[in-house]
């Protein structure tokens, strides 16, 4: 089983396709977000990450700590230090920004199987769906990894801005310069901050075109694709509840990792329950009998969730 644990909705840039709708936070709001998100219930304490993470390493279940920054916090690098002790490397990845890349963090990150950096433009591509400056911070942050041994990962999403062959190509021949290992291609969800920006999304046509492109690519750097855009081809089907679930701040557990609203609350019929304080071995059992959940399918339920619901507004 693959979970994608969003530790914290925190992080240091307030990118308009947040899927999470993260906090935007800085030195002078930190402490304030912090608070505030345990006093609502927002986010589980340190004791309640802790819990979660025993009950999901003692499954072997494969983690990728996400976000917001899963790095941002000391409590967060806390639970992921302590998933180091608990699983073998090759089971945790660490999907994070490129803000405040310390020496102390290098360290945790030699002990993970992979590190992702979101990267979608060269910083002389104009993106205004990313905050300035946050292309070149991913950039110089998978370097410093690189530098120290740390296997590197890049993401880009594809939606209308990035889609362009010739930004596909020169992030690439940068990927590969700087001998980043592996550079996965997302497909674009209309979720969370970005439900609003649908018109990013583009065609299945489009998708696949695009693919085309991208296997025509060799170089150092190891090209592959994400669930939701190798289902457009039929050689997977969708992993949710059978193979993968995503985890929010709160606990609550999603069948999906992208099925989530503005206000990073799960799509209907997408919760399944709550960690530490329902059962994970139950919740698994209980989900997989729902008709919906019971086998893998061959399209993507978050997105035919999202064109059902559309056409729901149009009407």
């Amino acid at each position: 089983m693959d979970v994608i644990w969003n530790l914290t909705r925190a992080c240091p840039w307030d990118c308009a396709i947040c899927c999470v709708s993260g906090f935007h936070v800085c030195n002078t709001t930190e402490n304030f977000i912090y608070s505030e998100a345990k006093e609502k219930g927002e986010e589980l304490i340190l004791a309640e990450k802790l819990t979660v993470l025993k009950i999901l390493t003692d499954r072997g279940f494969e983690i990728d700590f996400s976000g917001g920054d899963p790095l941002y916090y000391d409590e967060d690098f806390r639970v992921v230090k302590q998933a180091t002790h608990w699983l073998q490397s090759r089971k945790i990845g660490v999907s994070m920004t490129g803000s405040k890349i310390t020496d102390v963090k290098l360290e945790l990150l030699k002990k993970v199987g992979v590190v992702e950096f979101t990267l979608d433009n060269l910083p002389e591509t104009e993106n205004p769906f990313r905050p300035r400056g946050y292309n070149p911070a991913s950039m110089i942050a998978m370097k410093k990894c690189v530098a120290v041994g740390i296997k590197t990962r890049a993401v880009t999403v594809l939606y209308s801005t990035t889609m362009a062959e010739k930004n596909l190509e020169s992030v690439y021949r940068w990927l590969c310069e700087n001998g980043i290992s592996e550079w996965e291609l997302l497909r674009f969800y209309p979720v969370g901050r970005a439900t609003k920006l649908a018109e990013l999304t583009l065609s299945s046509s489009e998708y696949l075109m695009a693919m085309k492109f991208l296997r025509g690519l060799h170089g150092f750097t190891k090209i592959f694709f994400q669930h939701s855009l190798k289902i457009l081809e039929g050689t997977i089907k969708c992993p949710a509840v059978v193979d993968s679930i995503g985890i929010l701040p709160d606990g609550t557990i999603t069948a999906c990792a992208w099925a989530i609203d503005g206000n990073c609350r799960p799509f209907q019929g997408f919760c399944l329950g709550k960690l530490p304080e329902d059962d994970l071995d139950e919740i698994l059992e209980r989900a997989v009998k729902i008709p919906d959940y019971s086998e893998r399918t061959k399209f993507c339920r978050t997105i035919a969730h999202i064109q059902k619901s559309n056409k729901r507004e149009v009407k």
